[in-house]
């Protein structure tokens, strides 16, 4: 299993619609077919950064084909428009069986 992990910084005048940012994020993914959770700071050792997102893959192969979709591949150019800074990483689960 794989998991794409990324951190957002948004612009400064987008950090007030963060909210609705991640539920767009979320709806333009899932219906792309991400296995994705996007999450908003919970408490103040998050507070530095304004968006969380990791999708779920069922393998490396599996989230580049994913990436390629048209609908991913907007909603993360939404996203570019809207943040400061975007880290991201790919990880390969540790249990396999999760």
């Amino acid at each position: 299993m794989i998991q794409r992990i990324c951190f957002v910084k948004l612009l400064d005048d987008e950090v007030t619609s963060r909210g609705e940012l991640a539920t767009l994020l979320s709806a333009q993914m899932r219906e792309a077919g991400a296995d994705v959770v996007v999450g908003l700071p919970a408490d103040a050792s998050a507070a530095r950064w304004d968006l969380s997102i990791v999708i779920t893959a069922a393998s490396l192969e599996a989230w580049n084909a994913l990436a390629q979709v048209p609908a991913m591949i907007g909603a993360f150019d939404e996203l570019a428009r809207r943040a400061a800074v975007v880290k991201a990483w790919t990880f390969e689960a540790a249990d396999p069986a999760r």
